[in-house]
């Protein structure tokens, strides 16, 4: 009785701190995304993730695939937060760049919760993806995070669309 009453003086509002990596890659690891889209793209998804009530924290990425740093409230799911992220800029790629009228996005995404301790490390490794990628491939992080996050894939079809 007396932890009842101690929440319900002292916890009157929700206070959450839930920032999410989260990593997709173009369909079939095609390389659709120059410099150049990608600093477009954070601009338009910074845009798309704020209409939802979500923050874009950061984006970086290769030509095949992106990480995104974002902040959600508690009341979205994870999906409901990345899925119109995806869906509406699959739209504005193809309608704003000749060479995507084709573009995808693989049909899954991965998603990591990040502390608030974590922050900064993982800002300047989304910042640095390029420089990152001259010595390992999407695939080889792509497995390296699953791994290292305890979560279960079937090598056979881990890519495949």
């Amino acid at each position: 009785m007396v932890i009842k009453l101690l929440l319900s003086e002292h916890m009157s509002s929700e206070f959450i701190s839930c920032f999410l990596h989260v990593v997709v890659s173009t369909y079939r690891q095609k390389n659709f995304l120059t410099a150049n889209i990608r600093i477009q793209l954070s601009s338009y998804l910074a845009t798309v993730a704020k209409s939802k009530g979500t923050k874009l924290v950061a984006l970086g990425g290769t030509e095949n695939h992106i990480h995104i740093l974002i902040a959600i409230p508690f009341k979205l799911s994870v999906e409901s937060a990345i899925l119109p992220l995806k869906q509406s800029s699959t739209t504005w790629l193809r309608q704003n760049f000749d060479d995507l009228r084709s573009f995808s996005w693989a049909t899954g995404f991965a998603a990591f919760s990040i502390s608030r301790s974590q922050l900064d490390s993982t800002l300047l490794y989304i910042q640095n993806q390029e420089q990152y990628h001259w010595r390992k491939s999407f695939e080889e992080e792509y497995k390296e995070f699953l791994n290292y996050h305890h979560l279960p894939y079937n090598e056979l079809t881990l890519f495949d669309e």
